[in-house]
Order: structure tokens, then sequence, then C-alpha cells
């Protein structure tokens, strides 16, 4: 089975559902609630696939989880009854990323060591913008391994000035200068 494929298809058709009923954002808010579910609480992906559990209350577990617009609901009760609940990962990820594609929304990650002000959040939305066309959408993080500096991910590109990979490099390139000169 072709986990990308399958799940890119249910994607489509239901970013093309939701858009026929006017309910896209609705979906938007829904799957990525359902995306933060899934990979924050372990148990959920596991008590979704449980062959004992009936399906009318797997797809009560997966509308539980969001603010269930009706075609989220929709959405909900044909993955279980397709049994494609192992998908819903993949799908979740799918239908996100064609959303911000098709709307021109910028994920921007940003990740620091210490809690940052709105301020430096807008700045990095700025700087951002002017390389990028499209809107933002910002998520931040707070790491203490990171020592200090940030590491910011837009799309598919990774900007880490954090103090340890600093560090980590400058101890790269010692070792390799000492090892000539042993």
């Amino acid at each position: 089975m072709n986990t990308g494929i399958i799940s890119m298809r249910y994607a489509k058709a239901l970013y093309d559902y939701a858009v026929e009923q006017g309910d896209e954002e609705g979906v938007y808010a829904d799957m990525k609630q359902l995306l933060y579910t899934l990979q924050t609480i372990k148990e959920f992906p596991v008590l979704l696939r449980d062959p004992m559990l009936p399906a009318k209350r797997r797809e009560e577990l997966i509308c539980a989880v969001s603010e269930n617009s009706s075609s989220f609901k929709r959405f909900a009760h044909l993955v279980v009854k397709e049994e494609r609940v192992e998908l819903l990962l993949f799908i979740a990820h799918c239908f996100i990323s064609l959303y911000r594609k098709r709307k021109g929304i910028l994920f921007v990650s940003l990740t620091t060591a210490v809690p940052v002000t709105e301020a430096f959040k807008e700045k990095v939305a700025a700087i951002v913008k002017g390389t990028k066309e499209g809107t933002i959408e910002m998520d931040t993080a707070v790491d203490p391994s990171i020592i200090g500096g940030f590491v910011c991910d837009v799309d598919c590109r990774r900007f880490d000035a954090s103090v340890s990979t600093q560090l980590s490099n400058a101890r790269k390139r010692l070792v390799k200068l000492n090892r000539k000169l042993v």
C-alpha cells in the first residue's frame, strides 16, 4: 500500500469537498487539532486501531478532538468506514500542507531557548515576508537545549542560529584541525 498516494487522495478529496461546502477554514482548524492530538497523545493512535473498538466509537473519538465542522464529521465517518484510520496522521499532514499551499500561507516554526516577545515574532515575520510572498502562520516553541539564539524553519528551509549548533561546529573544526596536526 502506498501511504503517500492514498493519504494525498483523501486530503485532496476532503479539501475539494470543504471548499464546495464553504467550510475549508473549519476543516483546516479541525485537521490541525487532530494532527496535534495524534502527535502528542501517543495512546490515541493505538486506541483508534484497537480491533475491539466499535466503528461508531472510533468515529466519536476522532470527532472529539476538534471543533467538528460538518465536513470533518463526514470525513471521520468515511475514514472509519473505509478502514483508513491508520492513515489519519498522514492525511492530516497532507491536508494541512495542501491548504497552506493553496491559500499562500508560509508556515514558520521558531524555536528559542527562552520565551520570545511579540515584537521579536513580528521581526521574524517581517524578515520572512521580505524573502517570500504569502501570509505568515507562526508556531513558537521553547527548547533550553539550544542554549541561546534561535532555530527558524520556513517551509523546507532551516535557519539555525543557535548557540548549541555554533558550539558543535566549533568543536568539529577543532577536532579536524587537531587531527591534521598529529
